[in-house]
């Protein structure tokens, strides 16, 4: 299978460490992810793609969200994320800012707000 590597589609840059760990990190979720389900990455694109042509604006969460019982919940929830800047990176979907999120466990941190390029 030709799964879209998240470091393929960085810009050809030196990345900071921090940078360079967090795609890291987004990577792995998303292999762990595609480990324990078939085509996770696929189908979750493909979720977020039909998602962002019926939705102006919106969060990861909000896309996680509607996508219980449709796209598998991965083991770790920052697959999402990954996803999320896959989508950007094929200029679906642009960040605007940044909201706060309701996941309990997140204790209200921030997280990236998004909006669609594909909305009708």
């Amino acid at each position: 299978m030709n799964q879209l590597s998240f470091l393929d589609i960085e810009r050809p840059k030196l990345l900071s460490s921090g940078e360079a760990l967090r795609n890291k990190g987004i990577q792995k979720a998303i292999q762990h992810a595609e480990d324990v389900y078939n085509d996770w990455q696929k189908k979750a694109l493909d979720f977020l793609y039909l998602y962002a042509r019926e939705h102006r604006r919106f969060s990861a969460e909000m896309v996680r969200f509607e996508a219980k019982g449709i796209v598998e919940e991965p083991p770790c929830l920052r697959a999402w994320g990954g996803i999320m800047m896959i989508g950007s990176k094929r200029r679906w979907i642009k960040q605007i800012g940044y909201t706060k999120v309701e996941n309990p466990r997140a204790h209200k941190a921030n997280a990236a707000y998004w909006e669609s390029m594909l909305c009708l």
